[in-house]
């Protein structure tokens, strides 16, 4: 008996080993896959700068120069322009259509029609321009500046809208990226209402993926020329971009916004209109209290096609509101002018402000716990957000001093709020746009 129960002992042994053996013969269970790695973008800063005084929108004759850097943190050496750097004065215009690497715009030189360029640099670190594409207009003609636009969705379709020499039309021109062909072109049904005689020459454009649809904000006012935005009234037009139909056209209260921040000139040079990560609508525009023109941010909510009017981004403002950028997180970065210190446009009296969308509430941006400088540069766009983080230009002054300071980059983590110092650029040029474009 003894015997027997060693023999099945000895047995289940023997088939235990073997079954372990079996097991751990068989193929490993495979690992799970690795997150995949994030690699950023690869780009190079393109740096615009005036000479004497500010520019943008044809407000500056003396001198615009850009240089390419490949980065803008504070162990780059200075960014030298006197002697290096290219003119774009008599050909190119600061403001321009940016995609990729790549420039589109109608130029400063006469020629009839559009233009695609990119700025190369060599092993040197020299920069100039290549020009890839050049089309004449068909039978829509555009000026330099005048005019707004906005990309298809993800597609390589290029609108751009602009109104006739007497701005009594709103005409529209699709373009191909890669070569700028002409697709199609046409005129808006948008007449002018009974006591208003002209457009204004550009309006802003901009394409929601939600909806697929192009919301296109346009000013109508007594006279062409005329300015004064409590004379004028803003509408909303829902568009079909496939056949550019306008599906609806409403007015805007007033006393919601009388105009749209960039109605002259679109979004050529400073952004006006951001989305959230929902994809709600915020669009800058301004208002008339007590006889001046104020700033306000309006939402259209995702689902809508007009402002909510119980909404403002932008409560209690010290001057206009010139720019805002999403930063994620429901936070945004605004220019804004502070009227008391000045409204020409080299006035050192525009800063920059971080709103916080869930209440309006804004705060200087700060860097070692003192509020960046005023700035002079109403038509500016210091600012770029790419790869979590803002770009912010400041400079060349500081209000007070004696002597003129360089003008420098800060840079913002849009997650920690945290500001370090980048690099600076040379004296005696007024800085006026930061523009991050890919390097290939």
């Amino acid at each position: 008996m003894k015997e027997m129960k060693r023999i099945l002992l000895i047995l289940t042994v023997a088939m235990v080993s073997m079954m372990s053996m079996a097991v751990s013969c068989r193929e490993p269970e495979p690992e799970p896959e690795p997150e995949p790695v994030v690699v950023d973008k690869d780009y190079n800063f393109d740096l615009f700068v005036c000479a004497v005084k500010h520019g943008g929108m044809s407000k500056n004759k003396n001198g615009t120069y850009v240089r390419s850097v490949p980065d803008v943190t504070a162990d780059q050496p200075m960014v030298e322009f006197t002697g290096k750097g290219i003119d774009i004065t008599e050909d190119y215009t600061l403001e321009s259509i940016t995609r990729g690497k790549y420039y589109y715009q109608v130029p400063q030189r006469a020629t009839g029609g559009f233009v695609k360029f990119h700025i190369e640099r060599n092993a040197a670190g020299e920069e100039s321009i290549v020009e890839d594409a050049e089309v004449p207009f068909k039978d829509n003609t555009f000026d330099a500046r005048k005019y707004t636009h906005a990309w298809i969705g993800d597609s390589t379709t290029l609108v751009i809208v602009g109104t006739d020499a007497k701005h009594t039309k709103i005409f529209w021109t699709k373009l191909n990226e890669s070569n700028l062909a002409v697709q199609s072109e046409g005129t808006f049904d948008i007449t002018l209402p009974a006591g208003y005689n002209a457009f204004s020459t550009a309006g802003l454009l901009t394409y929601r993926k939600s909806d697929g649809k192009l919301y296109y904000f346009y000013l109508v006012k007594p006279a062409a020329g005329q300015s004064d935005a409590a004379t004028s009234m803003t509408f909303i037009a829902v568009i079909d971009p496939a056949t550019m139909k306008v599906e609806s056209n409403t007015a805007v209260p007033t006393d919601v916004m009388e105009e749209t921040a960039g109605s002259a000139y679109g979004e050529l040079m400073q952004s006006m209109i951001m989305y959230d990560e929902a994809d709600n609508m915020y669009v800058a525009g301004l208002q008339t209290i007590d006889g001046k023109e104020m700033g306000i941010l309006r939402r259209i909510p995702v689902g809508q096609k007009s402002f909510d009017p119980s909404w403002n981004g932008f409560p209690n403002p010290e001057g206009k509101l010139l720019t805002v950028q999403y930063l994620g997180n429901g936070k945004a970065l605004s220019y804004s002018r502070d009227e008391t210190l000045g409204t020409k446009i080299d006035s050192k009296s525009h800063f920059y402000s971080i709103i916080s969308l869930s209440n309006g509430a804004r705060e200087r941006v700060k860097f070692n716990g003192k509020d960046l400088q005023y700035c002079g540069g109403r038509f500016s766009q210091r600012s770029a957000v790419v790869n979590g983080k803002a770009y912010i230009g400041v400079g060349g002054e500081v209000e007070g001093a004696a002597e003129e300071t360089n003008p420098t980059i800060y840079i913002y983590d849009c997650k920690t709020g945290v500001v370090e110092k980048g690099v600076e650029l040379s004296k005696g040029f007024c800085f006026d746009i930061i523009r991050a474009m890919d390097a290939e």
